[in-house]
């Protein structure tokens, strides 16, 4: 009994472990060998107890034309289809209810709609940053990233469906890159 109950707990053990595993395995293969595309953004900035600080990033991509008959309801589950404009930033050009067979695409929540727009929740609007770095960042971007001035973006690699931040830039350079310009 004891050695049945010994090998239950280590599979629970196992699996345990596995879980944890699995999300960082696919966020690290989405780094290493998705699709890299730039997206604008405007700032915000919050902080999460759990996490740290963060800036939080309104994606202009993340509003998208509101395709003819689809309904929609709600955090319902759609599929982003991108493309990249003459500039050479990402944006959503069209919304499916399924995953596509071909292209790349992002994985995304209904946060909000209306006969024309599509407001969705993409899975990278907040750049995590050090404690002691956050309010320099903040500075930065805001600055940057202004109706007036969009000197701020970020990139983000794509694979599957899924889409991780890669980095923050301002004038075309890596955030901390350009803070310590800044600083020397």
């Amino acid at each position: 009994m004891s050695r049945l109950l010994g090998l239950a707990l280590a599979i629970l053990f196992l699996l345990q472990l596995a879980v944890p595993a699995s999300m960082i395995a696919g966020r690290e293969m989405t780094l290493r060998h998705g699709k890299q595309y730039r997206f604008r953004t405007a700032p915000v900035d919050p902080y999460d107890p759990f996490r740290g600080r963060y800036v939080s990033l309104n994606l202009v991509a993340s509003r998208v034309a509101h395709p003819e008959g689809m309904e929609l309801a709600r955090r319902q589950r759609v599929y982003a289809l991108l493309a990249v404009d003459e500039e050479g930033f990402a944006y959503c050009r069209d919304l499916a209810v399924d995953p596509p067979t071909t292209g790349d695409y992002l994985a995304a929540r209904v946060s909000w709609w209306n006969k024309k727009h599509v407001d969705l929740k993409l899975p990278f609007d907040r750049y995590y940053a050090e404690e002691d770095m956050a309010p320099e960042i903040e500075r930065a971007y805001r600055s940057h990233s202004r109706r007036d001035k969009q000197e701020a973006y970020i990139t983000v690699r794509v694979r599957k469906g899924n889409g991780v931040l890669e980095e923050l830039y301002i004038e075309d350079l890596p955030v901390s890159e350009y803070l310590r310009r800044q600083a020397g």
